[in-house]
C-alpha cells in the first residue's frame, strides 16, 4: 500500500524507547510529511520516569508546562500522531483539538491499558486509536495492531551464531526469576548470554526490599549501562533463539517478540497468546510457562523456518504505518 503523506504536516509524540521515536518519525518523512516532534514522557531520569508510571499526577504540571511551551499552536497540522500518550492531559488534548481544527487524530498504545489506566479517559480526544493488546482492543472497543520491526533488525540475520540463547530487556517484575529458572535449567552446556538491565543501582536495592523474586539476586547479576539499539541487534544475531518474558499485567506481544521475527530468529517466550498470530510456528516459537519454563535443547538446534513473506511485510515498520494510515486514507 505504502500510503503517501507528501505536503503533509504531522505533530508526532512518542516516548524515547531505543531510537523507535525516530525510526516512527523517519517513516513518516520517508513518504513525504513534514515532521515537529514532541516528548510523550519529557524526563529522562529513571526517578522521574518511575514517579511517571506509579504516581502521574505528581508530574502533570510540569508536563502541561513543556507542551506549553514547545507546541505551535498556529501550526496547520494535517495528522496528530500519539505513542501512549501518558502525560498528555485532557486540557492538552482539548486545547490542540481546538488549534488544530482540521488535523486528524491518531492513538497508538504500544503498553496495555492496565500500566497506562489515566489515557483510558483521553480515548474520546482521538479520531482512531490503537493498541498492541488484543484485550484492550475488544474492551476498549478500539483498533488492534500489533507492534513492528525496524529494518536494522533484518540486515544481520545470516550472521554467525554465537549463543544458543540470549535475553537483553529490564529486569522489572518477575523478568529475574524467570530468566534465572530458563538459564537453570538449560544448564552450562548450552550457550548464554544473559543481559539484565537496572536503571540504577538503588533500584536493585528497592527491589530487593519488595519484590520476592529478587531475594536471592546479587548485585553483579544486572547490568546498569543500557544498550544501543545496535548492541541489542548484534546481540540478536549472533543467537540462535531469544528469550522474551513479558509483563505479567500485559497480553500483547512485546517489541521483542517482533524483533525476533524481523531478525529470523527462534523465539522462547512466557506470552501465550503467540500462538493466536499469524506467524506462529511451533518449529519457531517455543511457549513456556513462566513458573515452572522448560526449554527443549532439540529447539535451540534445528534451523529456523521462514514465514510467509506476506506476513513478514506485515510487521516491519512500513507494514505497521500504512495499517495505521488505511484508516483514514483508504
Amino acid at each position: 500500500m505504502n500510503y503517501s503523506l507528501v505536503n503533509k504536516k504531522v505533530l508526532l509524540v512518542a516516548p524515547q524507547f531505543f531510537g523507535y521515536e525516530q525510526e516512527i518519525r523517519g517513516e513518516i518523512e520517508r513518504r513525504g510529511a513534514q515532521v515537529d516532534f514532541l516528548l510523550d514522557r519529557p524526563f529522562t531520569s529513571p526517578f522521574l520516569k518511575a514517579v511517571t508510571r506509579w504516581r502521574r499526577q505528581w508530574v502533570m504540571g510540569a508536563a502541561e508546562r513543556y507542551y506549553a511551551e514547545h507546541t505551535d499552536l498556529a501550526a496547520d497540522y494535517d495528522y496528530v500522531f500519539v505513542v501512549n500518550g501518558q502525560t498528555l492531559s485532557a486540557s492538552v488534548l482539548q486545547g490542540w483539538r481546538q488549534a488544530f481544527k482540521r488535523a486528524r487524530f491518531f492513538l497508538y498504545m504500544w503498553d496495555s491499558f492496565g500500566n497506562r489506566q489515566d489515557v483510558v479517559d483521553n480515548l474520546r480526544y482521538f479520531d482512531h486509536a490503537f493498541t498492541f493488546d488484543r484485550g484492550d482492543a475488544e474492551r476498549h472497543a478500539i483498533h488492534f495492531r500489533p507492534l513492528f520491526f525496524s529494518s536494522g533488525f533484518e540486515s544481520g540475520a545470516d550472521a554467525p551464531v554465537q549463543w544458543d540463547i540470549s535475553f537483553v530487556g529490564t529486569a522489572h517484575t518477575d523478568r529475574y526469576a524467570v530468566a534465572s529458572k530458563v538459564a537453570a535449567q538449560l544448564g552450562s552446556q548450552v550457550r548464554s548470554y544473559w543481559y539484565l538491565f537496572l536503571q540504577a543501582k538503588w533500584v536493585y536495592w528497592l527491589y530487593r526490599a519488595i519484590n520476592p523474586g529478587f531475594r536471592r539476586a546479587r548485585l553483579s547479576d544486572f547490568r546498569f549501562d543500557p544498550l544501543t539499539k545496535a548492541d541489542v541487534q548484534r546481540v540478536f544475531f549472533g543467537s540462535a533463539a531469544v528469550l522474551d518474558i513479558e509483563h505479567p499485567r500485559q497480553t500483547g506481544l512485546t517489541m521483542r517478540t517482533l524483533e525476533t521475527l524481523g531478525a529470523r530468529k527462534k523465539l522462547v517466550t512466557t506470552n501465550a497468546s503467540v500462538k493466536s498470530y499469524d506467524f506462529f510456528s511451533p518449529n519457531n516459537i517455543c511457549v513456556i510457562d513462566r513458573a515452572h519454563p522448560v526449554v527443549p535443547v532439540d529447539f535451540l538446534q534445528t534451523p529456523y523456518i521462514d514465514v510467509d513473506p506476506v506476513i513478514y511485510q506485515r510487521y516491519r515498520l512500513a507494514g505497521w504505518m500504512d495499517e495505521i494510515l488505511e484508516k483514514e486514507l483508504a
